[in-house]
């Protein structure tokens, strides 16, 4: 018959046994990882550390492709935000992005209810005038029935209505020219990344 202190001799004894078995095993798992990370380096791989992407940016409303090719939407609102929304000062200017994203061809939804959320998913600090209907008189008026390439300034003056005002013209005209510049460097520098 065994004493109770035997037993326990021998438990201790085990543990001893798997400790050092699990601490062989975590160094060899070590070992193991840390040639994988050397391999991987050495052929230009990114290791997981390294891969780690940032959440995706929410789409409501863009098409996914531009020209048959994807289109990055990290680099579209991280340009944008830089060089588009931080001037931002007039719902107006808001409706010149749209105007500009829809005569690109890159809105899969075109309602104004639905690119005001889609900028606040982006940019959620952006100027309260980003709503539909503060953005509602342009599109429904002039500016937003007659493609930006024929727009004339006293022609939009014969037809104010609503909230439109005479300084909006040249402000959105001239956003219009800058964005769609803008917009295709955006596209170009997403086809690269």
């Amino acid at each position: 018959m065994t004493t109770l202190e035997e037993v326990l001799e021998a438990v201790r004894g085990m543990e001893a046994a798997l400790n050092r078995h699990h601490s062989e095993d975590k160094q060899l798992f070590s070992r193991l990882l840390e040639g994988q990370r050397r391999l991987y380096q050495f052929w230009g791989i990114p290791t997981d550390e390294e891969q780690q992407p940032a959440e995706l940016p929410v789409n409501l409303i863009f098409k996914k492709f531009h020209h048959g090719r994807p289109i990055n939407f990290r680099v579209m609102r991280d340009m944008l935000a830089t060089n588009f929304v931080i001037h931002i000062h007039f719902a107006y200017e808001w409706f010149a992005l749209w105007k500009v994203l829809l005569e690109l061809q890159l809105l899969e939804n075109t309602k104004l209810s639905d690119f005001s959320r889609q900028m606040f998913y982006w940019f959620p600090d952006a100027p309260k005038m980003c709503k539909a209907d503060s953005m509602g008189d342009y599109r429904s008026g002039y500016l937003g029935n007659t493609p930006s390439t024929l727009w004339n300034e006293k022609q939009y003056l014969v037809n104010l209505k609503g909230n439109q005002s005479q300084n909006a013209f040249r402000h959105i005209a001239l956003w219009n020219e800058n964005l769609k510049e803008l917009l295709k460097n955006i596209l170009v520098k997403s086809h690269e990344g």
